[in-house]
């Protein structure tokens, strides 16, 4: 079968390459952020300035993918190098999933940098297991400062969902905290006080920000250039956007002042696209564009997500890859170790060598949106939906918004790509 895409050379796992032991690893996640909310993105919003300024001085990823249109699966599969199927975590851990978590058999992303001599932190958002055993601190982070659920009130700190609901869920490693302040700002200051602390081990710093998921919360200051040019919820969702992105000026300053910054990747990503459901808290807050559907669904505005890269003395300045990657690659290309799901990127971010052929596969379903059973498979250019009992083909390098349906046109693809994705879901051997 042809593809547009050209055959890329493959290459071993013996090639993989980490970061090399002085390195320290700061991971950013963004939360519901859209692809379309970034300047070098193409926004339009002018809110995004120290993250524009880190494209500039390394690599931005155009083709960049989420495992998952959700919060907990995504986080997953970041944390694992492994599709949601082979984690546990298939759908959003909600007060139902509050005994269980992220499966005890998957080795995280802290504990192999751990073992590799880096102190591990996490500051922010974990959203992969309530319960003990679960905890961050039980899952390779030495130290944790953050909520465990999915979302909270930014000011009062207590759950809005994704466990715990109605309680506070913010932790000092297995110590409960109360908080008084913004969290979001509370978090970058945390941020801020780690990396000016510790300038004598590497460490692994993973910022799981919580912005700007909702409510739609932020300060004064920072709504206020907007309120008047744009309706509410989108001025309270920028003012949110340029919060976060002065968090990570912020933590760069600190790395600078530090002396660390030469020494230090840094990976920027979102978990996956903005929702876009029509109430009116949030219609018209985030964009997913040029890309159409959004969170909870497997269109690219949903699972296709913005991917800065920072790596001194490898990525080539002011750099873009086209080539499609997705969150669980950064397991393999951060530890040097393989995954079933992840490939390493050292070579592709040198800009010495593309990615060897694959097929990166997706399913999805969640009840309480009323998203049915979905299935996604993207080889090359191509990309077959599957939404329930409706199915699309669509070519992404002419129609990214996948509005023309190319089924009919081309059945010999879709018989070739189904039977791909076929193949693929009994590999996962396991129902959803």
């Amino acid at each position: 079968m042809h593809y547009t895409r050209r055959q890329a050379l493959s290459f071993s796992a013996a090639a993989l390459a980490p970061p090399s032991e002085r390195h320290n690893v700061i991971l950013v996640l963004a939360d519901d952020l859209g692809y379309g909310d970034i300047g070098c993105y193409g926004s339009e919003l002018g809110v995004t300035p120290h993250l524009d300024r880190l494209a500039a001085d390394g690599v931005r990823f155009t083709a960049h993918y989420s495992c998952s249109p959700v919060c907990s699966p995504a986080r997953a599969a970041l944390m694992t190098g492994l599709v949601p199927d082979r984690t546990g975590v298939t759908g959003v851990l909600r007060d139902a999933a509050d005994s269980t978590g992220l499966s005890l058999k998957c080795r995280t992303l802290a504990d192999e940098l751990r073992a590799q001599g880096r102190k591990t932190v996490l500051i922010g958002k974990w959203h992969l297991g309530m319960s003990e055993p679960y905890w961050p601190t039980r899952r390779g982070f030495d130290y944790f400062w953050g909520f465990l659920n999915g979302t909270i009130d930014y000011y009062t700190h207590r759950s809005l969902g994704g466990g715990g609901t109605g309680r506070r869920t913010t932790y000092e490693n297995e110590r409960p905290i109360t908080l008084d302040g913004y969290y979001p700002e509370l978090a970058t200051a945390k941020a801020v006080e780690f990396v000016e602390s510790n300038r004598s081990q590497p460490y692994f710093l993973f910022l799981s920000l919580a912005l700007p998921h909702t409510p739609l919360q932020a300060p004064e200051k920072w709504v206020r250039p907007f309120r008047g040019r744009m309706p509410d919820a989108r001025a309270r969702y920028a003012g949110m956007l340029r919060c976060l992105d002065d968090g990570i000026g912020q933590v760069r300053a600190a790395l600078e002042r530090t002396g660390q910054w030469s020494q230090t990747v840094i990976v920027f990503a979102s978990d996956h696209g903005w929702v876009k459901k029509r109430t009116p808290e949030v219609a018209g807050a985030g964009r997913n564009e040029p890309f159409r559907g959004g969170k909870y669904e497997l269109l690219e505005g949903g699972i296709r997500v913005p991917c800065i890269v920072y790596w001194p003395g490898l990525a080539k300045r002011g750099s873009v890859c086209t080539e499609p990657t997705w969150l669980a690659d950064w397991f393999p290309t951060l530890t040097g170790k393989q995954t079933a799901d992840g490939q390493d990127l050292h070579a592709l971010l040198a800009g010495r060598r593309a990615l060897q052929d694959r097929d990166l596969c997706w399913r999805f379903a969640d009840a309480l949106v009323h998203t049915p059973l979905s299935h996604a498979i993207r080889r090359g250019d191509w990309k077959l939906l599957d939404v329930g009992s409706e199915r699309g083909l669509f070519d992404l390098s002419h129609d990214p918004a996948e509005e023309r349906n190319l089924s009919g046109r081309y059945p010999r693809v879709v018989a070739d790509l189904e039977r791909r994705l076929t193949v693929w879901t009994r590999s996962i051997n396991r129902p959803l």
